[in-house]
């Protein structure tokens, strides 16, 4: 059973070859250094801050006035907003058009499920910051498939495709090893 002395057990070559891992290294990704995008003219900045096949991660920050307008999340992708600073109002829309609000403040988060329709709403006068959760997915709105160029261009600061084990893209400014 044990093998050099150790408490280990013998691998075989079947359970071998189920026990391969990506390589085994870790990122830190500074989101101030990180390029950002233009969500809503003077009324969201987002910084796309990492994605793998799994799942993406953006910053994002809205002014007072800020608004996100509706959109359509893709059946199945659900979102998880989390504030760090400031308040919001996340309003979802239900398939008989009524509607459900919430308010989140720092340290609270806003689940939407996939397929919601919603809009997200800074509240009170001072800006709202937070992180975005959600599995990652060729379109993640349903309104990017009449605009092919919704999101297409946002400057991801480090990507890693973890099928084929290497980073895609990494941004030198903000990603460190």
């Amino acid at each position: 059973m044990a093998q050099n002395g150790d408490d280990r057990p013998r691998l075989t070559p079947e359970k071998l070859a189920a026990t391969h891992l990506p390589e085994q290294k870790m990122f830190k990704v500074c989101a101030e250094d990180a390029s950002s995008v233009e969500q809503v003219e003077g009324e969201v900045r987002t910084r796309p801050l990492f994605t793998t096949n799994e799942l993406v991660l953006l910053y994002f920050e809205m002014e007072p006035s800020g608004m996100i307008d509706w959109h359509t999340h893709v059946p199945d992708m659900d979102e998880v907003s989390m504030g760090l600073e400031g308040r919001a109002r996340y309003t979802l829309e239900r398939a008989d058009g009524s509607h459900q609000s919430i308010e989140i403040g720092p340290m609270e988060f806003a689940y939407l499920p996939g397929g919601a329709r919603n809009k997200i709403e800074a509240v009170g006068d001072r800006p709202h910051k937070g992180i975005v959760v959600h599995k990652s997915t060729s379109v993640a709105r349903l309104e990017s498939l009449e605009d092919s160029t919704e999101g297409s261009d946002w400057p991801m600061a480090l990507w890693i495709d973890r099928l084929r084990d290497e980073v895609v893209t990494k941004d030198e400014d903000a990603v460190s090893e």
